[in-house]
């Protein structure tokens, strides 16, 4: 019986490697777990997908909804990584109205505060960017020389579109850091324990993050 389920699972994944070699001629899937989901991953940040393989086609409809969708998605990450960037704007040149309950003079406050400004604004310019040359790019003909690309490209390419996505996330981990070391630099015991719930409440987000994540696959490869 487990052999018949390893053996099942081992056809599925070999469909699945070549189905996605045909896409990226160039650019084999690695074989190796960690690689394997360290590509998964770029691909979602990048792409908003768990593989390229909507690249195959980019001539459809469902291209055409995608490079809709990913347009929305950077503009809407845009204005988020401006809200970032107006608040730690603030927290940087302004001082805390009330120390007992928030300290921002610390060394470590203002140094999270400083990448999480420097963070956020290179996600508004990159961000920008890749709105203006996605948006008029994606329009052409010429879209199926994407699978023609070498190794070094599509990592480039894909670096590239998630750029935005993880400044916004350095920026706004760095952010909560700043803040945390403030409340908890206060003192004042319920602020402190507020901060802590508030930290736990972060970690256990990402955790049911990366859950989801392993948990969610294609739809292909969830068929029987």
């Amino acid at each position: 019986m487990s052999s018949t389920i390893d053996e099942t699972m081992f056809n599925d994944t070999s469909s699945n490697s070549s189905s996605t070699s045909q896409v990226l001629r160039n650019f084999p899937l690695p074989t190796h777990p960690i690689l394997n989901s360290a590509f998964r991953i770029m691909c979602v940040v990048a792409v908003s997908r768990m593989s390229l393989e909507h690249w195959r086609d980019t001539h459809n409809e469902e291209w055409k909804e995608h490079v809709s969708v990913m347009v929305n998605r950077f503009q809407n990450s845009n204005v988020t990584a401006g809200l970032v960037l107006a608040t730690t704007a603030l927290l940087l040149t302004t001082n805390s109205p009330v120390t007992s309950l928030m300290v921002f003079d610390t060394a470590a406050s203002y140094v999270f505060a400083m990448i999480s400004f420097s963070a956020a604004f290179l996600s508004v310019i990159s961000g920008a960017a890749v709105v203006v040359i996605y948006e008029t790019s994606t329009v052409h003909k010429d879209m199926e020389h994407l699978r023609d690309m070498s190794r070094c490209q599509i990592i480039c390419l894909l670096l590239w579109l998630g750029y935005p996505s993880i400044c916004l996330a350095v920026a706004t981990c760095c952010l909560f850091v700043s803040l945390f070391i403030a409340c908890f630099c206060s003192g004042n015991v319920l602020v402190q324990v507020i901060t802590a719930i508030g930290c736990s409440a972060f970690v256990l987000n990402g955790i049911l993050t990366l859950h989801v994540f392993n948990c969610v696959h294609e739809p292909d490869a969830a068929k029987p």
